[in-house]
């Protein structure tokens, strides 16, 4: 559906609903949710901190890391898959 068709088909489904006590009720919780996602992640500024940490880690070298195929190796030899 193009922009200009949803744009027209919400604006009559609007008018039904605001004359329905229950669906402005759902209505005004979608637009909170809405709005709330908006303005708040869910992901703390702290996480991201960390994330930022052990990324500056790893471009440093300071972290040690391994290929898929050597962890693969390593969990071979240890439990023989």
């Amino acid at each position: 559906m193009e922009t200009k068709e949803l744009r027209r088909k919400l604006i009559s489904d609007f008018g039904r609903f605001i004359e329905d006590d229950s669906k402005l009720e759902i209505l005004e919780s979608v637009f909170d949710a809405i709005n709330h996602d908006e303005k708040k992640s869910i992901v703390s500024d702290s996480h991201y901190d960390i994330v930022a940490e052990e990324r500056e880690k790893y471009i440093s070298g300071e972290n040690k890391t391994s290929s898929w195929e050597e962890v693969e190796k390593r969990l071979n030899a240890k439990y023989g898959f």
